[in-house]
């Protein structure tokens, strides 16, 4: 049992500074996944930080909403603001081009890290209230151990209401 004992205390007492191959392997390994997971939660950080920047700007876009469906409701014309809404692509890319505006303000839309593309803005009336839906896709750039990696694509969809009166 000593000799047991004093086998598995020997490399650990080596004092020539030799390094066993199985520890190479294994502080690799533990390297390579500290590595992976920092990837993985910078990936996480990321979308948060886009989500939350998207929620910012859906809460301004429903301010702008307000704004004219308000006015339209004074001037008793709402059914001519709906109709604008859902025929008018213009007025709802001016909408889109708001919330892409106020995102790229806060957050840039492309970086060494992410592309945010393929955003779209649908409109749809939801009982009493107007629904919108954000939609996106973020294109993450995997670099690595000095290699490029596939790309990963997050889908991000963030809907908003905006309670109305008829």
């Amino acid at each position: 049992m000593r000799e047991l004992i004093s086998r598995i205390k020997r490399p650990l007492k080596n004092e020539r500074g030799d390094i066993p191959v199985f520890a190479c392997f294994f502080v690799t390994g533990v390297i390579m996944l500290v590595t992976f997971l920092l990837l993985f939660f910078s990936v996480q950080i990321n979308c948060i930080n886009i989500r939350n920047g998207i929620k910012m700007e859906l809460n301004n876009l429903s301010a702008s909403i307000y704004a004219d469906t308000y006015r339209s409701q004074r001037e008793s014309n709402f059914s001519e603001y709906l109709n604008t809404l859902y025929q008018s692509s213009s007025y709802k890319s001016q909408l889109e081009n708001i919330v892409l505006d106020g995102l790229e303000s806060k957050i840039s839309l492309s970086t060494d890290d992410y592309t945010i593309r393929n955003t779209d803005l649908e409109f749809s009336i939801d009982g009493d209230r107007m629904e919108y839906v954000f939609t996106c896709e973020v294109d993450f750039f995997i670099k690595m151990f000095g290699s490029n990696y596939p790309v990963i694509t997050q889908e991000i969809r963030l809907t908003g209401y905006h309670n109305t009166k008829f």
